[in-house]
């Protein structure tokens, strides 16, 4: 499945799935923290979605989610090693360490690109009405839970929703087309377009009361914000693949849970 293969650059030919892996165990210190610390019992949407399976196991549920992503990262590791990881360039921890450092930097550009679009659109009027304050540091467990949250969400929300949206929209549209470029080109906006959109309603009050307590009400210029946020890192994981997102979007939020918004990214 082409949106979940990662980097293209360094990517061995007929190897989509190396990407995923490397992507998958970059983001799994975010995914371990997450769990790793008290949440009072809160829950990020993404994580809620995609372990909504292992709810079965009552108070092991926890448990069962870690041996879960240890055991997929087992499964990484060994799919890189068959993959021929290491033979042709560099290996895991180079590659991991550049995801990592990739991530930092669309972190940092991240806030101005964002400002840059509602100007764009003539939305810049938003920028003055987005608050994100901040009293004191947040603690060690509401950054873990706020780290680990936007892993999870780039995993339900880019490799699960946006990849399958630019599978089906790919094949309907070469239908009705019969042109593969026009097909992808196609495919790749409704599946950016959708998943955004499906990420900034994720948010609302509306849509979480099915899993459980949080949320908040709709406001438009915050609605058009998480849009727009998440129209960037769809492009960026279509770009650099999910591990690059996932750290972008967890050191993003970081930033603005200290009190970085927009008159910082100015």
């Amino acid at each position: 499945m082409k949106p979940a293969q990662g980097p293209r650059s360094g990517r061995a030919p007929g190897e989509p799935s190396r990407g995923v892996a490397l992507g998958y165990l970059a983001m799994l210190p975010l995914l371990l923290a997450y769990e790793a610390v008290e949440r009072g019992g809160l829950r990020n949407v993404g994580e809620a979605i995609a372990t909504w399976p292992l709810g079965a196991f009552g108070g092991s549920a926890r448990l069962a989610r870690v041996l879960a992503l240890l055991a997929l990262a087992v499964l990484a590791i060994v799919a890189l090693a068959r993959s021929g990881l290491g033979r042709e360039g560099p290996g895991l921890l180079p590659r991991v360490w550049r995801i990592l450092l990739e991530g930092g930097t669309a972190a940092l550009l991240l806030g101005p690109a964002l400002l840059l679009l509602l100007d764009l659109l003539g939305g810049r009027g938003f920028a003055s009405e987005l608050r994100f304050p901040a009293t004191r540091a947040p603690t060690l467990g509401r950054s873990a839970f706020l780290a680990g949250g936007a892993a999870w969400e780039e995993i339900v929300f880019r490799i699960g929703v946006q990849s399958l949206l630019f599978l089906l929209a790919g094949r309907f549209l070469a239908f009705l087309t019969g042109s593969p470029r026009l097909a992808r080109a196609g495919a790749e906006i409704l599946s950016i377009g959708l998943s955004s959109a499906a990420f900034a309603a994720s948010h609302l009050a509306s849509f979480t009361r099915a899993l459980g307590p949080g949320g908040e009400p709709f406001v438009a210029s915050v609605f058009t914000w998480r849009l727009l946020a998440g129209i960037l890192l769809g492009a960026l994981f279509r770009w650099r693949g999910p591990g690059v997102a996932a750290w972008a979007h967890a050191l993003f939020d970081l930033c603005l849970s200290i009190g970085a918004g927009p008159d910082v990214f100015l």
